[in-house]
């Protein structure tokens, strides 16, 4: 495996530039990634949402390196600079995360997923538990094959899940279709997205930095075409090929009780099968609770001890 380095012209969540690194995994493709905080700090990898990119943080370059943290955030395959993986299983990527940190010279790790890259988080929990220190998911959707997982979703949701499962190249032909638009208008798309959503959500959104920052990830996410989304998609439809119920890490699930995009049913049952799991439901927060909570998170995933010191929520014009 080799690293390299090169700078990314788009800039990171609209905070600063950062530089794009890539790692040739062992088949030969390629994955990109980038790194905010202390390069020397305790290793997390962000696994970020569906759709999502290597772009996607929650605060500045500097909140991370005075926490002694290095977040490692990957592109997905098919998603940003990341080669394309076709066919691709949810425990193909444990693999390529032993790859990267390999590379890295990195024994052991914490890792965060947002949102649907909560099942990649767990997918590594169940595949590589020697390598992590600890799991945290937040607004993570459980398996969708059990009765009742689409309860209390929107349309959007019920859709693409169907899809993924049933017609993919359908799903491609729709994502297909739009992914100009989305490069071009990525804020429209954020906002679009994001109607109705609780107070809580709405605030951080609300600030330009974060909006910005919504908009470059989803941008980059898309900058070579529309597979990484439909392979997520796909993976999320479909059996997951392990059982949660093994997972031996531990691991913990953050929920907003106001959640519209994954509802807490979701959290609920993954707590009710994960061994150990510990459920953090946050009153009146909805899917952007990482944004409020992200030093309690980051210190979990990092496997050190809460400090009274640092602030619960993160400074309010970031």
């Amino acid at each position: 495996m080799e690293a390299s380095a090169e700078r990314d012209t788009i800039g990171n969540a609209g905070f600063v530039e950062a530089d794009t690194r890539f790692v040739t995994l062992r088949d030969g493709r390629r994955l990109a990634y980038s790194e905010l905080g202390d390069p020397d700090g305790v290793a997390i990898i962000h696994q970020h949402g569906m759709p999502g990119s290597r772009l996607e943080h929650e605060a500045e370059p500097d909140f991370y390196r005075s926490m002694g943290v290095r977040v490692i955030t990957p592109d997905r395959p098919g998603y940003g600079l990341s080669d394309p993986h076709f066919h691709r299983r949810l425990l193909d990527w444990p693999s390529d995360v032993e790859d990267l940190a390999d590379s890295l010279g990195v024994a052991r790790f914490g890792t965060i997923g947002l949102s649907g890259g909560g099942i990649y988080a767990l997918a590594c929990a169940a595949a590589i538990p020697h390598r992590l220190t600890e799991v945290v998911v937040t607004g993570c959707p459980g398996p969708m094959q059990r009765p009742g997982a689409l309860d209390g979703t929107r349309f959007l949701t019920h859709a693409g899940v169907w899809l993924g499962a049933h017609a993919p190249w359908l799903l491609e032909a729709g994502a297909s279709l739009l992914s100009p638009f989305v490069r071009r208008f990525p804020g429209f798309f954020v906002d679009h997205f994001n109607d109705g959503i609780p107070p809580a959500d709405r605030r951080w959104l609300s600030m330009p930095s974060v909006s910005k920052g919504a908009a470059d990830t989803l941008r980059e996410a898309m900058r070579s075409g529309v597979w990484g989304y439909v392979q997520d998609i796909r993976v999320l439809a479909n059996p997951w090929g392990f059982d949660i119920g093994d997972i031996s890490v531990p691991v913990q699930l953050w929920h907003g009780d106001e959640d519209a995009v994954i509802p807490l049913q979701h959290g609920r049952y993954l707590a009710s099968v994960i061994p150990g799991a510990r459920l953090r439901i946050c009153p009146g927060e909805g899917h952007m609770l990482l944004w409020n909570h992200l030093p309690e998170i980051l210190l979990a995933a990092a496997g050190m001890p809460s400090q009274p010191e640092w602030p619960r929520r993160l400074p309010s014009a970031l």
